[in-house]
């Protein structure tokens, strides 16, 4: 064929090298040696001159199977089947749920569904390998450097020190390239070195959502015990989390430390399965744990006020943690500020008023419905092995400044928020810092970047950096005699043998299972079409705790592009399978949809909470990447009041599940339009 070079499969590995792109945990075959485990698997790489004639070429490619089975592709199916991993993690316990919920006034049980969630970013996996004198070279769409180089030593049986990683930004990831990158990576690797040539691999957006895993799917099942006037008493919940093909990654453990939200019980039990399915192997997705943990919460909150009879947003604010209150994972809440925040949102929002506008207005219109909900957070952020090299170089022939910093820009702002405190810090301007692209060997042993953390521990190694660099510059300066220019006093240090590079590795120390807790509230009002589902979001308000902001304009674009995404995974991005071949059915716009610019609310307000530093965090700042996601189900809870106010209508105000994402056909069914209700009105 046109520009064909080779075919490279599993047998290419050379002597000493490993068939798995996972450097710890459980083995991922780089490509199938005998076994698929899933419909999209790789099992051979095509190389060719140019992208084309590589697509030509893995086009023609066939592939014979043999043995085949029926594929596992729910959780659902995999229960009934009994396809399970070992238990991922230990159950998290807090008095006695069973007693309480045995003993408690009101019982409530039930079941809620969330669907898998594809990280839709601009630009797909991506790696290229460059076969040098003394190394592979290779330049990675990552999250991971680290891992990066060993997934590729391990894959080619040499060093890590024979593995040169570079990164210089990606084009978003959300998750997808913290290990899904290093199967990419040891395959581009592989290719150059069985070709002696740099390869260039770049899967485009269909192979990428067929073989790339997504976000957990999660079913709960709980039982809950509650007081008539609605106080918690026990909670109980087990999560199912589909870990698709392999069980290497996991945020289940997350998901139950997050699972508490925003509300106080003396008794909780959450129990951990994790399901084997016949899928891609499920990795994180901006907010791993946290969301579905809240997400889930929030559904039993709306059961039970449903049970209860009671009104959702005072149900929440009577239970709402306090001050000093503990959580189920032993961390005691010294500086909560959820009641305030929940008055002064539920206030400035006008909660009350809509409420009662949206309660007229559905019974004047019988096929036009509107909903509004109010969501509650607490953010549990993780600093415990979030670990980072940075060098910071102030260059003597201009006083301007490089920083080479282990995280990696994906489009959050790190660079930004590391150029604003390096500046800061050392008291000059912006204009004269530039950050530099991630390499292996200054920013060695770096974690992933990730957990919405990697920007404010960077910024803390480097004002670290600079504390160590004005300490040296500081016996120079005050030698100098006025006027002086930061360029004249640079020239003097070098002069002077002061070393002007710094460098330092940031670990820190955590006492609880979070360093701190984001807060936030959320309301989102909808309005919904009863005969065909079609909804749109009118208004959103957030007040956002967002400590002492470094950069608002970035934290608010975090707020928003995050919200906009949890409405994608809430209201409308579904993946469906083949039943028979397992084969993904959605991978392309056409089937797959995320959110776009008419899925914005109309009226979005967003707020971050003034004058409320962060006494643990840095410069007093709190993380803004991934805590505003988990509030966006108060969209679908939005369109769920609404869906009740249309059965109301008909006499079927009765509780129903809607499972995630709520699809306009799955609105328009839990609506319950009947032809006999056509009826026209004198």
């Amino acid at each position: 064929m046109p520009g064909y070079v080779k075919l490279i499969t599993a047998s290419d590995i050379p002597p000493g090298g490993v068939n798995n792109f996972m450097p710890v945990g459980p083995k991922e075959e780089i490509f199938c040696s005998g076994q698929i485990l899933y419909a999209g698997q790789a099992v051979a790489l095509v190389v060719a001159d140019t992208q084309l004639h590589a697509d030509e070429a893995a086009r023609a490619v066939k592939v014979k199977y043999k043995d085949v089975k029926a594929p596992i592709l729910t959780i659902d199916e995999a229960i009934q089947q009994k396809s399970f991993y070992d238990k991922p993690t230990d159950d998290v316990k807090e008095g006695n749920a069973e007693a309480a919920i045995s003993s408690a006034e009101v019982k409530v049980a039930g079941h809620f569904s969330i669907s898998d969630q594809y990280h839709f970013q601009m630009e797909t996996q991506i790696s290229i390998a460059n076969p040098k004198e003394d190394c592979m070279e290779i330049y990675a769409s990552t999250q991971w450097m680290d891992f990066t180089q060993q997934a590729v030593s391990k894959a080619l049986g040499i060093s890590n020190n024979k593995v040169d990683v570079h990164i210089r930004r990606l084009g978003g990831a959300y998750g997808s390239k913290i290990t899904r990158n290093f199967q990419i990576s040891a395959a581009s690797a592989l290719a150059a070195y069985v070709t002696k040539r740099p390869v260039r691999l770049m899967l485009n957006l269909n192979t990428n959502m067929e073989m790339v895993g997504r976000r957990f799917p999660y079913k709960a099942e709980y039982e809950v015990g509650v007081t008539k006037e609605g106080i918690l008493q026990g909670v109980k919940i087990t999560f199912y989390a589909d870990f698709g093909a392999s069980e290497g990654d996991s945020g289940v453990d997350v998901a139950m430390q997050a699972a508490d939200n925003a509300y106080y019980c003396a008794n909780w039990h959450m129990i951990p399965v994790a399901v084997k399915t016949n899928t891609p192997s499920t990795t994180a997705c901006r907010s791993p744990g946290t969301l579905p943990g809240i997400f889930i919460t929030e559904n039993i909150m709306e059961h039970v006020a449903k049970a209860l009879n009671m009104d959702p947003t005072k149900f929440k604010q009577l239970n709402l943690y306090k001050k000093d209150q503990v959580t189920p994972v032993g961390m005691p809440l010294k500086y909560c500020s959820l009641t305030s925040l929940y008055e002064r949102l539920t206030a400035s929002a006008e909660v009350q008023q809509r409420m009662e506008q949206i309660q007229t207005y559905n019974k004047v219109n019988r096929w036009k419905k509107r909903g509004l909900s109010v969501v509650p957070m607490k953010f549990g952020v993780v600093w415990a092995g979030g670990a980072y090299n940075v060098i910071v170089s102030i260059f003597n022939g201009d006083g301007t400044v490089g920083v080479q910093h282990g995280g990696i820009e994906l489009g959050q702002g790190i660079d930004t928020k590391v150029i604003q405190v390096c500046a800061y810090s050392l008291g000059i301007s912006m204009d004269k810092v530039t950050t530099k692209p991630v390499s292996i060997v200054p920013n060695a042993n770096s974690i992933t970047t990730g957990g919405s953390i990697s920007s404010e521990l960077n910024c803390k190694a480097v004002m670290e950096c600079c504390e160590q660099l004005n300490q040296r510059i500081a016996p120079v300066r005050q030698k100098m005699k006025e006027p002086y220019t930061w360029e004249d006093l640079i020239s003097k240090c070098y002069s002077e043998a002061v070393d002007l590079t710094a460098r330092y590795y940031v670990y820190p120390h955590q006492d609880y299972a979070f360093q701190y807790n984001s807060y936030g509230v959320t309301c989102a009002e909808v309005s919904m079409d009863v005969l065909t589902g079609e909804n749109q979001v009118d208004r959103v308000d957030i007040l956002f705790d967002c400590g002492d902001s470094i950069n608002p304009d970035i934290d608010i674009g975090q707020v928003e592009g995050a919200f906009v995404m949890g409405l994608g995974y809430c209201m409308l991005e579904k993946t469906k399978y083949d039943p028979v071949t397992g084969q993904n059915l959605t991978s392309g716009t056409w089937e797959y949809k995320p959110p776009t610019s008419k899925d914005i609310p109309i009226d979005f307000r967003i707020e971050l909470l003034k004058d409320a530093p962060n006494p643990v965090g840095v410069l007093g700042s709190k993380a803004s990447g991934e805590p505003p996601l988990c509030m966006s189900c108060s969209v679908l809870f939005a369109a769920k009041h609404a869906v009740e106010a249309a059965r109301d209508e008909i006499g079927q105000d009765t509780y129903f599940e809607l499972d995630s994402p709520a699809t306009v056909d799955v609105l328009q069914t839990k609506c319950l339009v009947q032809p006999s209700q056509f009826v026209l009105k004198d």
